[in-house]
Formats: structure tokens, C-alpha cells, sequence
């Protein structure tokens, strides 16, 4: 062995990527950070794997019968993983160091110069690889501020190889004993807890894999809390493309802040990609510190889920799950479905009497539960956010978790089968009693292309960033009353009287930018607000300003409202958030669209406000009365395509009101009058060179009705996401027979 490799201590500076043999997986990829331009890794040295060898020499084959007898008697007895853990880690805790490596270790540690403290972090050479993250395996100590307690810390950091749950992990990914060894990081604090802020972030996300948006999960204080599930961190978005922050809610950093630390989450996804020649993912540690609101990078290691994953799963309900009860609702984690026998775990002292396929149901989890979390067929805590350990874990092992219910344990009943739901977006629930579900495997590279546009219909942010991972060509519907329905809940015209404009204006922004981002570069349409006066009239504040009429659904919504002098100032505060959006965040993915459009006049006098209040994109009409069908030569030069509307055209084409139940049965898409005139307003299109495309219900119901807008040429088409797959694989089928 050289000198070099048989050194006690070496700086972080000075090792990379290829030392994970000697300086183990953290502090390896600490020295690759710090070779980085832009990257601030606070200053620190590596006690080397040579060093932890030679100190556990003596005590190796103590070690290793004590090893084997776990493997001969099986991991699954927790009585005797936690005694042989106990016993190994005694052995190295109470050896005393050999003086040379004392020595060494005090040299390092005085060199550091007068730092405030010390963190002492394990660097084992089995941890932070693509393959498996070994996250919260090992043990590390904050704060830790004089020699004598740095030399402590170091054997505990020692033994910790040797925990339960980092024994049991190896032994679940079969990873040979014999081939694991550890190193030790001591690094300077970044004060965080001194006023400071600390947390986490992810190149794509957790929960998708949609790679458009960095999530950073930032808190007050240590980072620690979040990993222990202490408390639920805020929520950051930023756009991958543009470094702009869509999201920002507790404003814990400004948004120049967020940018920056995006800019360099990128910057080590490039690295790591260019190391390992295909794209990795990263899960980046950071911390500002209290004093100087410096930022610092404290840990970057390649995400484990979604980097190697080429197929998707969707889980889906088929029995109507709102039949059940809702026992818990919390932070969903992964996009699966899972059920079983709740069993609620006080400490993890109990974890013994916890039997496979149950769900577990806990305060929060800590490293030491890992020996059991494998065998649950679900995760319920009341307490932790979706970067705590709970949810770590459940998503490497793959297992539906919810976080965050404050009071699952107190509220699901012990023993009862429950059902925990994390497929519904941005909250997951448990269910009591087994609703029916399904799952779709698709693999992804086995979709083919089709010369129809198959789009997505989409009404809430929350679910954009899964439907984006399915195969799809954009959103051919993103319905604005939605976002102004659940994130604003007041009526535009209301707010502009309180002088509370910009609320309205800011949350269609955010709405329509996680929408947009999720889906980034592809097109995104989305329709401007088409409420009917009664549906306004339930929005706070709303009965002052709207009417009371007899039929609301042929009545004043759509075109006629936006350039009315009673609303066309609400209507300028949607133009508003789409050109900010377009503008400022760089979507220039997102296209505008203009409903019940009754006459070219109309057409004319909206387009005029659209073009008047500055909106660069491309501007799309529903057609949904048989007027825009009849003239669509008069209104088509308005617009740069239509969306067909087939819910409103069957409406307006067979004279029913689609909301009344007494002529529902007379209701079809499919109806002969309804299929000529869209057969002819496609035709119409194409001969004027116009975009044509629809976004109504029909194609997600009747496959027939997808495949005769094929025959007709239409230039694409938007379903529901659980017709995706679908659809696409029927359209493939009807092209090649064409």
C-alpha cells in the first residue's frame, strides 16, 4: 500500500470520486464538490477507511463469528440482530485508539484553525452510490466542539457500522459484509441553528420523477429535524429551465436564494451525468449559515428511485372510493396504493411483535425501525415531511407512505384493515376497509409515437407533475376555474373592490406555472375561466356581482363575460397571470384559449383585449355552438386554431341542457348530428391551414369516438391521464390501418 493510501487523515480537498475505497461514498463526493466552480463546501479532512481497518484489526474475527452466526440464525430475528449489534458495536466502542492515529486525528483537528465546532459525519464506501443510497445507515454528531469528543464521536461513528439497521439493509440489497468499510468526515458547522435556514433539495421529483422542477425543502435550524420527522419542512419550486421560483410560500429564503441553490444542484447533476455517462438525479444537502447567510453544500448523493427507473406504474381505484371513510390524511409519498392490518408502534422497542404486510402506523421512524419497514405493506406517521426519514425510505423500498397526519395513531384502529392512498396528488389518505385498485405497468420505452397528438386534459396543479411522466404530447385543456376554484376561492371582482388584485393574480400564476413547468417545453393550452354565473356566485364575495338567471348554462359565461364592461377588468387580471407566466418565468410553452365564442364579433372584440394586454402566445377557440361551426371561416382569422369542444357542441347541437337529469339519456357525443359537424369543422381547418384539436370527454369514454377523430385527421386530441396509455396505443393501431 502506498503511503498516500495508508494515511490516517486526508483533506477533503485533496480526494475525488475515485478514493470511495479509501475515504468512503460522503467524503469522496465532498472532494469532487469542492472541485466544482461555484461550489461552497464548508472546510473539513476524512479519517480514511486505512485508519478504521487497522483500529477493528484486533477485533475482526470477533466481528465476523459473531456475523456469522447472524447470517446461520436469520436477520429476521430482531431479538438477535439488535443483541449482535449491540455486542460488535461495544467491542469497537471500548478500544482505545493507537497513539499514531490519536495523534493524527489531533493534528487534523487543530489545523481546522479556531472553529466554532465540528460535525462529525460516517463515510462508509457501501453509501451514496446510484444503486443504493444506504441514507441515515450510519451515524453522525453535530456541534461537536473539543478533541476529546471528536476521538469519542469517531469510535462511535466506528461502530455504526455495525447498527441493526445498516446490518439488516446490506443484508436485504446483498451487499457482502466483508466488502463494507467506513471512513469518518469532520467537517467546520455551518451554524444553521444560529438564525439560519437548512434543508434539502432534489434535481426531480421525489414523488414523479418529473424532472422540470428542483424541490428544495428548506426549514429553520439543522437539517437534522427534517430527516427526523420533527417538523415538515416548507416547499420550494423551482422551473430546471429557467431558475425561476414558482413557488415560495414561507419565503424562509428569497427567491434569488432558492435560484442559487438550483443553479448549483444543476451544476453537481452535470458532474455526477458526465462521471457515470447517463443522467443521475441528485439529493443535495445545504445550510445557510446564521451569521454570515453564506449557503453551503453539506452532502450530494446520486438519487436512487427514479435515476434508473424506465417503466410506470399506475395505481387507480375501481370501486368508488368515497364509500369509504377517511381515517388520516397526510403528505403523500410515492404514487401507489397499498393496504393491510394496521398495526400501531409506540417505540421502536415494539418493533418485534410487527408481522409482514401490515401497515405501520408510528409517531415517525428513525434508522433503527429500517429492519421492519421492508416487511410493511404501507407507512402511516403522524408526524415528518416528505423529505424525513419515513419517506426516505418507504420510496427506496418502494412502499405507499403517508406523512404528517398528526393524529394517525390516536384516529386508525388497531387491527383493522386499511387501505393508504398516495395516487390523489398533494394529499394522501387512509382509508378504512379495502377499496378495489388496479395497476398499469407501462414501459415507458415501449409507447410508440403516433402521428395524432394525444394530449392531456388537466385541472389541478397538483396532479401535472405525475401526468407529465405518462406518454403524452402536452395539455390540450388546463381549465383555469379549477386554480381559481381551490387555491384562490374569491370572486376576481371582489378582490379587485378590497384592493386584493395581486392574490388573484399570484395564484393563477402559481396554478398555471406548475402546470406549465411540469409539462415544459411541450405545449400547455390553457382556457381562460369559464364559470357560469351561478358557479361565480359561490365564490367568496361573488353574489354581488353576479346575476340570477334561469339557465346559467347558456347564459352569461365564456366570450360574452370578458368584454363586458361589469367584468372585463377581472378578465384583464387572467391575461395578467398568463403573460407573467410567459413572460417572467419563461414558459413559453403555455398557449391561451377563449370559450363560448357566440359571434366573429365577439372573437374580434376578445381578441382585442388578449392582444391589448400584452399576451405573446398563441391564442386557440373552443368550438362548442354550431355557429363557430357554420362560420368558422369568420372566426378562425381571430385565432390560430380551435379546440372542439364535444361536452358544450353536443349541448348546443341537440338542444339539452347537459346538466339536467330528465334529458341526460338523450346526451351523446356519439350522436350523428354531432359527428358531421365536427367532421366538418376539422375539414374546415386544415383547408384554412388552422390547428384543430378537442379537448371534450368523449375520447376518454368511447374508444370509437377517439378513433373516428383519427379517420377524420384531426391534428390531435386531449383524454383523461387514466386513459392515456390507452388511447395512445389504439391511435397507433388505427394510423397503421389507415
Amino acid at each position: 500500500m502506498s503511503a498516500m493510501n495508508a494515511a490516517f487523515v486526508r483533506w477533503l480537498e485533496e480526494v475525488g470520486v475515485d478514493e470511495i475505497g479509501l475515504v468512503g461514498g460522503k467524503n469522496a463526493s465532498l472532494g469532487e464538490l469542492m472541485k466544482l466552480d461555484g461550489i461552497t463546501v464548508p472546510n473539513g479532512f476524512a479519517i480514511t477507511t486505512h485508519a478504521f481497518k487497522q483500529f477493528v484489526a484486533p477485533l475482526k474475527e470477533e466481528i465476523s463469528r459473531r456475523v456469522a452466526r447472524l447470517k446461520a440464525e436469520g436477520y429476521g430475528d430482531m431479538a438477535l440482530l439488535e443483541a449482535t449489534s449491540r455486542e460488535i458495536r461495544s467491542l469497537i466502542e471500548s478500544r482505545p485508539f493507537d497513539a499514531k492515529l490519536e495523534e493524527e486525528i489531533a493534528e487534523a483537528f487543530g489545523r481546522l484553525g479556531p472553529v466554532r465546532n465540528v460535525a462529525v459525519r460516517s463515510s462508509a464506501t457501501a453509501e451514496d452510490l446510484p444503486e443504493a443510497s444506504f441514507a441515515g445507515q450510519h451515524d453522525t454528531f453535530l456541534n461537536v466542539s473539543s478533541l476529546a469528543d471528536l476521538l469519542n464521536k469517531t469510535k462511535k461513528c466506528f461502530s455504526s457500522l455495525y447498527t441493526a439497521r445498516a446490518m439488516s439493509y446490506r443484508h436485504q440489497i446483498g451487499f457482502p459484509e466483508e466488502e463494507v468499510s467506513l471512513s469518518v468526515g469532520v467537517q467546520e458547522m455551518v451554524r444553521a441553528d444560529w438564525h439560519g435556514v437548512s434543508g434539502v433539495m432534489f434535481t426531480v421529483d421525489t414523488e414523479t420523477g418529473n424532472e422540470n422542477l428542483i424541490l428544495i425543502t428548506p426549514h429553520k435550524g439543522l437539517g437534522e429535524a427534517i430527516v427526523q420527522g420533527e417538523v415538515k419542512p416548507d416547499e420550494v419550486y423551482v422551473l430546471r429551465h429557467s431558475l425561476r421560483v414558482i413557488q415560495n410560500p414561507l419565503k424562509l429564503l428569497d427567491d434569488a436564494e432558492y435560484a442559487n441553490l438550483a443553479a448549483q444542484a444543476l451544476a453537481i447533476e452535470a458532474h455526477y451525468s458526465r462521471n457515470y455517462g447517463r443522467r443521475v438525479y441528485m439529493d443535495i444537502e445545504w445550510a445557510q449559515d446564521g451569521e454570515t447567510k453564506e449557503l453551503f453544500i453539506l452532502q450530494a448523493r446520486p438519487e436512487t428511485i427514479h435515476s434508473r427507473k424506465i417503466s410506470y406504474e399506475r395505481y387507480f381505484f375501481v370501486d368508488e372510493k368515497e364509500d369509504f371513510d377517511v381515517l388520516a390524511r397526510g403528505r403523500p409519498v410515492g404514487m401507489k396504493i397499498g393496504h393491510g392490518a394496521a398495526t400501531i408502534l409506540k417505540d421502536v422497542s415494539e418493533i418485534d411483535s410487527f408481522e409482514e404486510g401490515q401497515v405501520l402506523v408510528t409517531r415517525m421512524t428513525s434508522p433503527d425501525w429500517e429492519p421492519i419497514m421492508k416487511e410493511a405493506s404501507a407507512i402511516v406517521t403522524d408526524q415528518g415531511g416528505r423529505t424525513c426519514h419515513a419517506a426516505i425510505i418507504a420510496r427506496e423500498m418502494d412502499i405507499p407512505c403517508v406523512v404528517g397526519t398528526e393524529t394517525g395513531t390516536k384516529d386508525i384502529p388497531v387491527g383493522e384493515v386499511v387501505t393508504v392512498s398516495c395516487v390523489e396528488g398533494e394529499q394522501g389518505t387512509v382509508l378504512r376497509g379495502l377499496p378495489a385498485y388496479e395497476i398499469e405497468e407501462i414501459n415507458l420505452n415501449e409507447i410508440p409515437e403516433t402521428r395524432t397528438q394525444i394530449m392531456l386534459n388537466v385541472g389541478s396543479p397538483a396532479i401535472a407533475l405525475a401526468a407529465a411522466r405518462l406518454p403524452q404530447d402536452g395539455v390540450g385543456l388546463a381549465r383555469l376555474e379549477f386554480i381559481i376554484a381551490s387555491h384562490i376561492g374569491a370572486h376576481p371582482l371582489y378582490l379587485l373592490k378590497v384592493g386584493k388584485e395581486d392574490v388573484f393574480v399570484e395564484g393563477l400564476v402559481s396554478g398555471i406555472s406548475r402546470i406549465a413547468g411540469a409539462f415544459y417545453p411541450k405545449p400547455v393550452i390553457v382556457r381562460f375561466s369559464d364559470f357560469k354565473s351561478n358557479e361565480y356566485a359561490k365564490l367568496k364575495g361573488g353574489k354581488s356581482f353576479e346575476p340570477e338567471e334561469q339557465n346559467p348554462m347558456i347564459g352569461w359565461r365564456g366570450a360574452s363575460r370578458y368584454y363586458d364592461e361589469r367584468y372585463r377588468e377581472a378578465f384583464k387580471l387572467e391575461c395578467h397571470a398568463a403573460r407573467k407566466v410567459i413572460d417572467e418565468f419563461g414558459l413559453d410553452n403555455v398557449n391561451v384559449m377563449v370559450p363560448f365564442v357566440r359571434t366573429p364579433q365577439e372573437a374580434e372584440k376578445v381578441r382585442s383585449i388578449i392582444d391589448d394586454e400584452g399576451v405573446k402566445a398563441g391564442v386557440y377557440m373552443m368550438c362548442e355552438i354550431p355557429s363557430n361551426v357554420i362560420l368558422a371561416k369568420d372566426f378562425l382569422p381571430y385565432f390560430d386554431g380551435y379546440s372542439i369542444g364535444s361536452n358544450d357542441l353536443t349541448q348546443t347541437v341537440l338542444g339539452l341542457d347537459r346538466d339536467s337529469s330528465f334529458v341526460s339519456h338523450l346526451y351523446d357525443e356519439r350522436d350523428g348530428a354531432v359527428k358531421a359537424l365536427i367532421a366538418q369543422v376539422i375539414e374546415t381547418c386544415k383547408s384554412m391551414g388552422k390547428k384543430v384539436g378537442l379537448c371534450g370527454q368523449a375520447p376518454s369514454d368511447y374508444p370509437d369516438f377517439a378513433e373516428f377523430l383519427v379517420k377524420c385527421g384531426i391534428d390531435s386530441f386531449s383524454v383523461t391521464a387514466d386513459v392515456a396509455v390507452k388511447i395512445r396505443l389504439l391511435v397507433a393501431e388505427v394510423e397503421a390501418n389507415l
